[in-house]
């Protein structure tokens, strides 16, 4: 019997830029080899829930989906590179997601609807916690890149996991649409966005650094 379970909510990229942070992840790779995060596909983390029993965290289920169904699709946009710096000289490299009004106040509601405190700060982790080494290997060649690209989030994935498992591993539980047109972006907006998200492999550079 599963006593506990630990549940992750992500929102997931489409497949054009799942590829483009994967090259970027292969390329960091073959300059500081192995690291955390490396094999992680592309998504921003939303909550993470540890130690819940399931027949508590499935009882929120329906009012969970019927919150998040009212919220509309966002827009979002990868704006180049930042990092985040932690304890004991260790650094995490991410693909920043540009904040704007309309931005902020989507994350606004969805913390509000899934009762979440903490600060969000939207982002797709490269390469999680690398020494200082490696980290300043790296940077130099991320720091200037100007990756932009749109797309849209039209869903929010909720995995999990039991918790005192022997090889614990993530699985696919949940998928809760955005269903509101609500403060959707105009249909012009809306076109272009989407054309260019659908040219992401287009633009692809043979060599990253």
């Amino acid at each position: 019997m599963t006593m506990y379970e630990d549940y992750l909510m992500l929102l997931s990229p489409p497949e054009g830029i799942k590829h483009e942070i994967t090259r970027y992840k292969k390329a960091s790779a073959k300059l500081i080899g192995n690291y955390k995060s490396m094999d992680s596909p592309a998504h921003i983390s939303i909550q993470h829930l540890e130690r819940q029993k399931p027949f508590m965290a499935e009882t929120n289920i329906d009012r969970i989906e019927k919150d998040l169904n009212t919220l509309p699709p966002v827009l979002l946009h990868i704006d180049g590179f930042k990092y985040f710096t932690h304890l004991h000289n260790r650094m995490t490299i991410y693909a920043h997601i540009r904040i704007t009004p309309s931005v902020d106040e989507w994350f606004t509601s969805i913390k509000r609807k899934l009762k979440i405190r903490k600060t969000i700060i939207p982002h797709i982790t490269i390469t999680r916690d690398i020494s200082g080494n490696d980290f300043d290997q790296l940077w130099p060649n991320f720091r200037h890149k100007k990756l932009v690209e749109p797309f849209w989030v039209n869903e929010l994935i909720m995995l999990k996991r039991e918790t005192f498992a022997h090889s614990p591993q993530w699985t696919s539980f949940k998928v809760f649409e955005f269903r509101s047109n609500k403060g959707a972006a105009n249909n012009a907006e809306a076109i272009i966005s989407k054309q260019a998200t659908a040219d992401i492999t287009l633009q692809n550079q043979i060599n990253l650094f």
